[in-house]
């Protein structure tokens, strides 16, 4: 089983949406811009979880927005979407055959 489980994960991280992942993620890392926007969208975050301040919430959700128009960001997320699908199928599939196995068996 184990060695079954490597060459998932060997799959996923050897497939192209996932070396784009990391990539883009690099070139990402070095824009201080984006960088920026997302320190300071944790902040506010974290601040709107607290306070549930709607004043917060636009001010974050105009931030979020802006990082969506810049294009490696977009780019990025569009590829780590595609991951986390094959991840999920991945996982459901896992889930379907013990579960088989346990009310089949």
């Amino acid at each position: 089983m184990n060695n079954a489980i490597k060459e998932v994960v060997d799959c996923i991280i050897n497939s192209s949406e996932y070396q784009d992942c990391l990539r883009i993620k690099k070139l990402m890392d070095e824009n201080t811009e984006i960088k920026e926007r997302i320190s300071r969208i944790k902040v506010l975050q974290k601040k709107y979880l607290r306070s549930n301040d709607p004043d917060v919430e636009k001010e974050l959700n105009t931030l979020e927005n802006e990082l969506n128009e810049i294009p490696i960001y977009y780019e990025y997320n569009q590829k780590l979407e595609l991951v986390n699908q094959k991840i999920n199928f991945v996982t459901e599939e896992i889930n379907d055959y013990f579960y088989r196995l346990l009310n089949e068996g």
